[in-house]
């Protein structure tokens, strides 16, 4: 008889390797794959196909201040200006109680804005930072 186990991966079986190294201050992250796509026409009322075109990227990388920081700090150090300047790619392993990995790597990701902001009574300051990407590879080996 077959063994069924509902148990889904969670936030704690989840491991995100920023610039080499793994991201102890990540507070979430996403990331997608987008394809543009158009029915196409011709005599009828009905559509004949559907035309498919470019993929595109993109994510939000969500971490705590002293991450933020430490991105800054390492785009500094190989002389860039700040986090917008850098490419690199995001490793997101997601890890099953039975010990099953499912690894997606965001090929090639660039920050497009990197926010700051607190405010009276926050006990914590996070920051949403989207990227765009030149590829997901989604379950690689």
């Amino acid at each position: 008889m077959a063994t069924f186990n509902s148990k889904e991966y969670d936030w704690a079986t989840v491991t995100v390797v920023l610039l080499g190294k793994p991201v102890e201050g990540i507070r979430g992250i996403e990331y997608k794959s987008k394809r543009a796509k158009e029915l196409l026409f011709a005599s009828g009322k009905k559509a004949r196909g559907i035309q498919m075109g470019k993929k595109e990227y993109e994510g939000t990388i969500t971490v705590l201040q002293s991450e933020l920081i430490a991105m800054q700090t390492a785009a500094k150090a190989k002389g860039y200006d700040d986090v917008t300047d850098l490419e690199f790619d995001i490793i997101v392993s997601y890890i099953s109680e039975t010990g099953v990995v499912q690894t997606d790597k965001v090929v090639n990701a660039s920050i497009t804005e990197a926010p700051n902001s607190i405010k009276e009574g926050d006990l914590y300051s996070e920051h949403a930072l989207p990227f765009i990407a030149c590829d997901v590879e989604y379950n690689v080996v």
